[in-house]
């Protein structure tokens, strides 16, 4: 039986290769393929999915990162397709040999043929790792043994993060819907035995949570987070160093470094924020 990574790398090979029926042969009858804006269930509905990707000759120019599990594998990669390069993040979910469930996203590139207003300022972002999700225990009846490593699994995969997003991504993979406040409490006594321990820290005024003896700040791309999961600060430097490349809007700047396009009121403050914090630790 292949691992997954040997599955992924087939995936690659076929994709590039352009073998529609070599892909289709990787999914079961019943496979879902969830992108961002749509749902792709059965069989026939990921003939027609592939054939029109296809169409595009999609080439893998750079594996940025790869990880697996026992029936998983998640990856980003950067993507080359219909002329433009995207930051791809996908989720192959295994069932034996054959793919059940796969998760797909596609992000412009910052500064790639696919970005917005070619004359915008650039930065660098180093890339996101996003934690690899598997099932855990219910925190509403799991215990703080349980509960614990969980966390620190994720704040070690994606820290610094804040500690709404890290609940959040505790409860969708253990199969909630909702971050209540019941399943929150053993979340956040979790926390403070973590950090108690020395195992994590939490940035002063706020509840952005790290591994221990690593950075307050690191300015990455934004991944898989929403705008608003992104550290405050993290923002704030992202601002600093447009403003120090010459930016001069800086909110449409982060924006564009992050490949998004609109700005919707719940944006504009926060990045009204953000800018604050960048000009008073700038002062």
């Amino acid at each position: 039986m292949p691992t997954p990574r040997e599955l992924f790398d087939r995936h690659v090979r076929l994709t590039e290769a352009g073998d529609l029926e070599g892909l289709l042969g990787q999914y079961h009858e019943d496979a879902v393929l969830l992108r961002f804006d749509r749902a792709v269930r059965g069989r026939a509905a990921l003939r027609d999915h592939y054939a029109s990707y296809l169409a595009a000759a999609p080439r893998f120019k750079e594996i940025l990162q790869v990880a697996e599990a026992e029936d998983l594998v998640s990856w980003q990669a950067v993507l080359e397709q219909g002329g433009e390069e995207h930051r791809a993040y996908g989720v192959l979910f295994l069932r034996g040999e054959r793919i059940a469930r796969h998760v797909a996203g596609l992000f412009p590139v910052a500064g790639g043929t696919g970005r917005r207003g070619g004359g915008a300022v650039h930065v660098d972002l180093e890339p996101y790792t996003a934690w690899a999700a598997h099932p855990v225990p219910d925190p509403r009846s799991a215990g703080r043994e349980a509960i614990g490593p969980v966390l620190l699994e994720i704040i070690d995969a994606e820290g610094p993060i804040l500690a709404e997003r890290a609940y959040r991504l505790y409860i969708k993979a253990s199969g909630g819907k909702a971050l209540t406040s019941i399943a929150r409490a053993p979340l956040s006594g979790a926390t403070f035995r973590l950090r108690a321990a020395s195992a994590i820290e939490m940035e002063e005024g706020s509840e952005v949570l790290r591994p221990a003896g690593t950075a307050e700040v690191r300015v990455r791309e934004l991944g898989t987070r929403a705008l608003d999961e992104v550290p405050l600060r993290e923002v704030a430097e992202l601002m600093r160093r447009l403003r120090a490349a010459g930016a001069t809007e800086l909110p449409r700047a982060v924006l564009d470094a992050y490949g998004l396009v609109r700005m919707t009121a719940k944006a504009e403050d926060f990045l009204a924020q953000a800018e604050q914090v960048s000009l008073m630790e700038d002062a």
